[in-house]
């Protein structure tokens, strides 16, 4: 569908320049109300493989974002979801092609647009995986309330990902604007309210460009608050502070052009700007490479560069990201040669777009050695731990109730109050015994041998308590078989399972 759809927008954006009256067609306010819509989409695309490369490489990304494994999105349903809504996407922009042509107030377009995709995100109805999006809407308002909610990874994670979405926080400015001033429908209009007009605009849009920043910022507070740790946490607040520096003297150069327009070179904001700007990214690329990524480790070992221990199956998956964080870190240095170039200065709005992109996909490469290090970090350090309790209700036949009792020592059946928990490492499921295990019995079982004795179901139950034990509570047979070829459960009756 997608390869119908991508060549029909060039084609009709080419043949479709003006419409019936002869009015140009408007790109420059159409790229800025798409683009923001289509980066959050391309975003949900790259996230979907991510989780197909983490499952792959034995990542255990639902333990990490303490997701229910019983019941999340896997990578399949993600990828559906996004390539679904690019469709739309396209569709969208295709109207708004036609539409301009036709002077069928082409702007309702991208609004209606928005609007489909805030509904599906929020909408109380349990349809559209209402689990998942309840458990994202949940992470992400804890979020927007840093300061006032323990911070574990997930949400930092998201608030990394708001990072790379700044262009979109950018463009809420113009996208409020838009439509709070444009009264045609049809075509923008020259009319500009509070905020969005000479240095209100610029004001605006680095307050809604520093709220990611400010997330995370006021995350790492209150990690430190929580902690009492200087570092990494305090550290890390200095990383987003000096992302504050970056946005408010690059608006102030922006603001300042018009006065310095024939002497550009001479805006002192300029150099301001510059020189914040390396200090972030060097600061962002440091902290990239040693503490999220965690390499350049001394005892990497025969792993140059990188690390002790390594999931993903090729070393140079890993010096190939190191020299991509390292380009996309310093692309911003394009901007200054648009700043004195002025006939490129017309090209800015789609630079900036190709930079959002180049962000998103920064960010997909981020989020695999992230996700890996957090992981070998967990399993090194035991400090992730995932506890599912599964209590299953069994039958057990009257003529070994007697004998499973003076076993209770053994089986640990005997405390209802605090029964043990059976931990199975190669599932990873843990079962509980209860009362009802001893005290439910069958009528008319049968067993395989009627003499075995005491000391023999003892030795059984030692040696096949962690296999045979556990496999048989979870068989459709409802059959417990010991090394004797004892048969302890009727099949003839169904095992109760309750979660």
């Amino acid at each position: 569908m997608l390869c119908l759809l991508i060549p029909m927008v060039f084609i009709l954006s080419n043949t479709l320049q003006k419409s019936q009256s002869g009015k140009v067609l408007a790109w420059r306010p159409a790229l800025h109300l798409y683009r923001s819509s289509f980066l959050v989409i391309l975003h949900i695309i790259f996230v979907g493989i991510n989780i197909y490369g983490w499952s792959h490489s034995g990542v255990n990304h639902v333990l990490i974002f303490e997701i229910d494994p019983r019941n999340h999105l896997t990578y399949q349903r993600l990828l559906e979801i996004g390539t679904f809504l690019m469709v739309l996407w396209f569709l969208s922009f295709i109207a708004f092609i036609v539409s301009s042509y036709y002077d069928a107030r082409p702007f309702a377009q991208p609004l209606a647009f928005v609007i489909l995709l805030v509904l599906l995100l929020v909408n109380p109805i349990k349809i559209f995986y209402y689990q998942s999006r309840l458990w994202f809407l949940k992470n992400l308002g804890r979020v927007f309330l840093s300061p006032y909610f323990h911070v574990d990874f997930t949400g930092f994670w998201l608030g990394d990902q708001l990072i790379s979405l700044d262009l979109v926080f950018f463009d809420l400015q113009y996208f409020i604007c838009f439509y709070m001033n444009d009264v045609s429908w049809s075509r923008p209009t020259e009319k500009h309210g509070v905020f969005c007009s000479d240095w209100s605009q610029f004001l605006l849009q680095t307050i809604f460009i520093l709220l990611p920043s400010w997330f995370r910022f006021a995350q790492c507070i209150r990690r430190y608050r929580d902690t009492k740790a200087k570092f990494p946490h305090l550290a890390n607040a200095g990383k987003y502070a000096s992302t504050v520096l970056v946005a408010v003297t690059n608006a102030l150069r922006r603001a300042a052009i018009v006065e310095y327009q024939s002497r550009r070179a001479a805006n002192p904001f300029l150099y301001l700007w510059l020189i914040s700007s390396l200090i972030s990214s060097t600061y962002k690329l440091i902290w990239d490479f040693k503490m999220d990524y965690g390499l350049f480790d001394k005892n990497a070992g025969e792993n140059k560069y990188l690390r002790e221990q390594i999931i993903y199956s090729s070393k140079a998956y890993y010096y190939v990201a190191i020299i991509e964080n390292i380009v996309f870190r310093y692309i911003w240095i394009i901007n200054i040669f648009l700043y004195f170039d002025t006939s490129a200065a017309e090209y800015a709005d789609i630079v900036g777009f190709s930079f959002g992109v180049i962000e998103i996909f920064r960010r997909f490469i981020w989020n695999f050695f992230r996700l890996e290090n957090e992981h070998l970090n967990n399993c090194g350090e035991f400090r992730a731990v995932c506890d599912i309790s599964i209590q299953k209700t069994v039958t057990v036949a009257s003529g070994y109730s007697t004998r499973l009792e003076r076993l209770g020592t053994i089986s640990n059946l005997g405390d209802e109050r605090n029964p043990k928990r059976h931990h199975i490492i190669s599932t990873g499921e843990q079962v509980t015994t209860t009362e009802k295990f001893r005290k439910t019995t069958i009528q008319n079982a049968k067993f395989n041998n009627e003499n075995i004795s005491l000391q023999n179901l003892t030795t059984a139950t030692h040696s096949n308590q962690e296999n045979h034990f556990s496999e048989n509570l979870e068989s459709s047979s409802d059959t417990m078989s010991t090394s004797n070829s004892l048969v302890l459960v009727n099949p003839n009756y169904h095992q109760t399972l309750s979660t």
